[in-house]
């Protein structure tokens, strides 16, 4: 990533960060003053996401720091250890608010002050909308692990506040009909279907997080746009063949590739051609991903993986 990306990368959590501390606050006053479970869950999730995003400045920061001696191998196994803590802690939230919800179900449900609501919402909406938009194409633009995953977070923000914002209109407008009586169980029951919408982030944040710690490979596609870069190379050659390994960590692709030659004593089983067309593997595929590191390995035996 050069100075322009970290530079752009840095303003949008630092962007995202204001933006989750006003939202928390403005969430945690309305879901006071109007008794919504609701509203009190999305200012739960605001305040999660100001201090994740908080920490994600120096997630970005560290991950960048070259390799040192007590870290050989660079530090990109943070960001995936970071996104694993901050899916477990908005599972933990949700989780929480889940357990409110159904204890009002239980108990009677819950009637919030709906005019005050609706005026909340719709501030919350436009604003997430906003910073949703800007997130993606910033991500689009400059692909980001930390900001991909802030991204999905201000989606499921502007779902959550869309959602409950429509059903209590909905509600206020059925106060002076038959529906009246069911009225107080839309806040709990909101509460409850927007976590059944957004559990599914927090779940796949710790499930991508324990895999990338875990050195998994990379999804297919990115596989199979490497595979095709080193063929391309190799077949300029006369090689008998090729194999790799791959993983991803973070934001970091690591390539393990062995070469197998004709013979020991082949031209290409020298240093300087070794030396050349490592060159060619690592420039094309600099073209394709910002952050590659590769081994190469040379062998007149064939080299194959049980997988």
């Amino acid at each position: 990533m050069n100075k322009k990306e970290k530079f752009s990368e840095k303003n949008i959590l630092v962007i995202s960060v204001i933006a989750n501390f006003l939202l928390a606050g403005i969430a945690l006053y309305y879901g006071i003053k109007t008794g919504s479970e609701a509203i009190m869950l999305d200012g739960y999730y605001s305040f999660a996401g100001f201090i994740l995003a908080l920490i994600s400045l120096w997630v970005v920061k560290i991950v960048l720091k070259p390799e040192s001696i007590t870290f050989n191998f660079g530090y990109s196994v943070i960001e995936p250890l970071f996104n694993l803590v901050k899916g477990l802690l908005i599972l933990a939230v949700v989780l929480s608010s889940s357990i409110i919800a159904i204890k009002l179900l239980l108990t009677g449900g819950n009637t919030p002050s709906f005019g005050e609501s609706i005026i909340y919402f719709f501030i919350s909406t436009v604003t997430c909308l906003a910073l949703t938009i800007l997130f993606y194409h910033k991500n689009k633009n400059a692909p980001s692990p930390i900001i991909h995953v802030e991204y999905k977070n201000w989606l499921i923000d502007t779902v959550i506040s869309a959602s409950i914002g429509v059903a209590f209109l909905t509600s206020y407008f059925l106060q002076t009909t038959s529906l009246a009586s069911l009225i107080k169980y839309t806040d709990p029951v909101v509460t409850l279907l927007i976590i059944v919408l957004i559990i599914k982030l927090p779940l796949t944040t710790i499930k991508t997080g324990v895999k990338e710690i875990l050195l998994s490979a990379p999804d297919k596609d990115v596989v199979a746009k490497i595979d095709k870069v080193i063929k391309d190379v190799i077949s300029k050659y006369d090689y008998k063949g090729y194999n790799f390994k791959t993983s991803k960590t973070g934001r970091e692709i690591y390539l393990l590739i062995h070469i197998q030659v004709v013979n020991k004593d082949d031209e290409l089983y020298m240093l300087k051609a070794q030396d050349k067309v490592r060159g060619q593997i690592k420039l094309e595929l600099n073209k394709q991903f910002d952050h590659v590191k590769l081994d190469i390995a040379f062998s007149e035996n064939k080299v194959s993986y049980e997988f």
